[in-house]
């Protein structure tokens, strides 16, 4: 029984689209607290901090961005280009204000401003630093004195002091004096790059860290060392806080003495007051995961907004980890970048958040609304599966390559997400895992040890953090299995492998059923039907088969992808299936017809997740270019813009229809070309020409006046006309007023111009050669007449 029209899907239209919006370089914050600033490749993009959203990029073709500043003024941004350039921004509109060289030898990477946002000072590393005037647009400074490359510059915050600082290779720390342009003292106890500098502008006091494991207290008046605070850890960046307010949620509550916020490698936040050299507060609870390279930076930046009293912390991995700098409390975080998207699924009562498994050991959990990111952290190795259930959309599974499977639950009132129960019984990596749908009883996995796994869920485990156990074990495939699924009433299992079956298990037992062969290469997905006793699978080879469970044949056979198909899913209760595949492209199939309504093209890659919303309203898809895609059905918007478009055009073919019954040939020309009718239109054209001079006369000021659109769809229909001798008059009266009334540059901005060029030079051609074969024997009409009458009147003479 075929399903109701109303009910099948036509297509679905991106509704989001998260793409990476940060992959490392500089981050920093607007005034407001309202916008970040982050390094993408060869682009500056601005985020939304509200809803995590790209909402404009500030890029420069061919032109890969180095570093960036803002100024102070919350408007102007300089960045430093591999070019050798340097550019000025207004960034709130994306525009560029001015662009000029940098005069540096090498490419400039370190940019700051000073407190008035009136001058600019790069430091490049050939060991110049060059301070610019943005507003009378010159250099006013060349710094010179330092070694190599330049890790930091910072103004002096009272801008009636007239200093600057900046640190280079050597270690040094140098003060020049900006009305002399020369050295007021060099602040020398470093022996590794320094990453941070903060000045305590009442005290006259400064703070340095590096990597060499230390924090310096410097005397900014004798130029000396005030105290060496050992830190054990290669500081990365350095931010002062408040000075005067107390913080006793963080052990700050000597406020007449100086306290930095210090990061480094091992990932946590770490507070000293600096005039004791002491360590007042050592954050516990922190979310930076540990990098795989041992002694690799793993906070790199962090970045302090006084209005919203946030602190941004970013991670190696391209995490931006928001805190409240009272209580170090977690607001917020973002994901900048995904790297490879192996896996997707709708998490959350109501479905409002999406667990993605990205190229990371973690899963990172998005709220649908504000894009909020929060990670989930447990396994050891990377994530490779995610899973749940509409039983309860709570509940959700992970399986990674450390061989464990986990179990998570999500609450609401407070949001947390905890793991609950975690298994080890895999001796190879778990690349798919399935939950049971009618109830949470059990789940299945798969395993790079080929043997399928069912595991006891029960409702104790369910609340507390406990072991699962395994109930069935079997040695499933001979080779990798990518694939498990869970039929709709938890009675049949099936699995899919690189060995090219897919098999049929009973869930109670895990005995064998049934084997489905016919593809030629792996098996990367198998789903069962919501509604149908069918199975189907997708494959290496390109095509989607739908199987039987009831004597386990081959039904049909999907062929459209080009590529392997890595992921299938039911829509429309059943009736059609949406497919997803290693071009990039995901396909919408109705079973009934094997027919492909619907391709839709938006990944630049492999898109390894795809994950239906169980009431078909949004899918989303993931894939290897690191984009998140929400796609939104769209088929009752399209049906209904359908139908308001036919009953338009009825209407407008009834007004077509009664000028031409008034003869008002003019207004039913301009219709004609607008409901895109050629043969009206040469009709009308035809009965024009039959009226004479006059109306040829209005014909031409009417075309003149028509749009670029319509000038161009007459052109199309007079380049068609001018192939056939009974109508290339009206073709050639077009061209001709065309001709005579617009210039080349106008005609040839109409887009079929170039196109129709070479077919209208070659039927002239022949048009002309035609009319000059007629012209010919109309010369010799006369001629022969007359010769004729001249032989019948010597004829009548020699009779007489």
């Amino acid at each position: 029984m075929a399903p109701p029209p109303e009910r099948l899907k036509a297509n679905y239209n991106v509704s989001v689209k998260l793409e990476p919006f940060f992959t490392g370089g500089k981050v920093q914050v607007n005034k407001d607290g309202e916008f970040l600033l982050c390094q993408c490749g060869d682009r500056i993009h601005v985020i939304d901090t509200k809803y995590g959203k790209t909402i404009r990029s500030l890029v420069q073709e061919e032109d890969e961005v180095i570093t960036f500043a803002i100024g102070l003024d919350d408007e102007t941004l300089v960045s430093s280009h591999k070019s050798g350039l340097l550019r000025h921004w207004n960034w709130k509109d994306g525009s560029v204000v001015r662009t000029w060289k940098s005069l540096h030898l090498t490419p400039v990477i370190e940019i700051v401003f000073d407190t008035t946002t009136t001058l600019v000072a790069s430091g490049g590393t050939d060991g110049s630093l060059k301070i610019w005037d943005i507003r009378r647009q010159y250099c006013t400074h060349n710094l010179k004195g330092g070694s190599g490359v330049y890790s930091i510059i910072k103004f002096h915050p009272d801008p009636k002091m007239s200093m600057i600082f900046g640190a280079s290779m050597d270690c040094k720390i140098r003060c020049w004096d900006l009305k002399t342009s020369k050295i007021l003292g060099v602040l020398e106890g470093h022996f590794s790059a320094v990453t941070g500098f903060t000045i305590f502008t009442n005290l006259n006091q400064a703070v340095s860290s590096g990597r060499d494991k230390v924090l310096i207290h410097w005397d900014l008046k004798t130029y000396s060392q005030l105290r060496i605070i050992p830190t054990y850890e290669c500081t990365e960046s350095l931010v002062p806080i408040e000075f005067g307010e107390p913080m006793p949620m963080l052990n700050v509550t000597d406020v007449n003495n100086p306290h930095v916020i210090s990061a480094g490698e091992r990932g946590v936040l770490r507070i000293w007051n600096v005039k004791n050299g002491t360590e007042v507060f050592t954050q516990t609870d922190s979310l930076v995961s540990q990098p795989i390279v041992e002694g690799a930076p793993t906070i790199t930046q962090i970045e302090y907004n006084k209005v919203s009293d946030h602190l941004y912390v970013i991670t190696f991995d391209h995490n931006i980890i928001v805190h409240q700098t009272k209580d170090l409390a977690l607001v917020k975080q973002y994901a900048g970048y995904n790297d490879d998207i192996l896996d997707i699924a709708w998490f959350g009562e109501g479905e409002t958040h999406l667990a993605v498994a990205t190229n990371s050991i973690h899963v990172k959990v998005y709220d649908i609304e504000t894009m909020n990111c929060t990670l989930l952290k447990g396994h050891t190795d990377l994530v490779l599966a995610l899973a749940t259930s509409k039983s309860d959309f709570s509940i959700l599974v992970t399986s990674s390559k450390d061989n464990s499977v986990r179990v998570w639950k999500m609450s609401q009132s407070p949001f947390e997400i905890s793991c609950i129960a975690q298994g080890n019984a895999h001796t190879g990596s778990v690349g798919s895992v399935a939950l049971s749908r009618s109830k949470l009883s059990f789940l299945v996995s798969g395993s790079q040890d080929t043997c399928l796994k069912i595991w006891k869920l029960t409702p104790i485990q369910v609340e507390g953090n406990q072991n699962l156990s395994v109930l069935h074990t079997v040695v499933a495939h001979d080779k990798d299995i990518n694939a498990v699924c869970i039929s709709p009433n938890d009675n049949l299992i099936a699995s899919g492998s690189q060995d090219k079956l897919a098999k049929i298990w009973s869930s109670s037992d895990l005995k064998l059923l049934g084997v489905l062969r016919g593809h030629r290469r792996g098996l990367w997905a198998v789903q069962f039907s919501p509604a149908d006793q069918i199975l189907a699978s997708g494959s290496t080879d390109g095509n989607i088969m739908l199987w039987s469970l009831i004597d386990y044949s081959c039904l049909k056979t999907l062929e459209g992808h080009e590529s392997s198909v890595l992921r299938i899913h039911f829509v429309s209760k059943g009736y059609q299936l949406v497919s997803a595949a290693s071009d990039g492209l995901i396909k919408l199939w109705t079973i009934k017809t094997s027919e492909c309504v619907a391709t839709m093209d938006a990944h630049q890659s492999k898109v390894w997740a795809l994950a239906v919303k169980s009431d078909d309203s949004l899918l989303v898809s993931g894939a290897g270019d690191s984009a998140l895609i929400l796609w939104k059905d769209v088929t009752k918007e399209e049906r209904e813009a359908a139908v308001q478009e036919k009953e338009k055009r009825i209407l407008e073919e009834q007004q077509l229809a009664n000028l031409m019954q008034k003869g008002l040939l003019l207004e039913a020309l301009g219709l004609a070309i607008h409901l895109d009718q050629p043969f009206r239109t040469l009709n009308i054209l035809k009965e024009l020409m039959d009226q004479g001079e006059g109306a040829l006369t209005d014909l031409e000021k009417m075309v003149v006046k028509l749009s670029t659109n319509q000038k161009d769809s007459l052109l199309r229909y007079s380049t068609t006309w001018n192939t056939n001798s009974r109508h290339c008059h009206q073709a050639q009266m077009v061209l001709n007023i065309l001709l005579a009334n617009h210039t080349p540059e106008e005609l040839f901005s109409l887009p079929s111009m170039k196109s129709a060029i070479a077919g209208l030079l070659m039927y002239n051609e022949r048009h002309m050669q035609r009319l000059s074969r007629l012209r010919l024997n109309t010369a010799i009409l006369p001629y022969t007449a007359a010769k004729i009458q001249a032989t019948r009147s010597d004829e009548v003479m020699e009779t007489n």
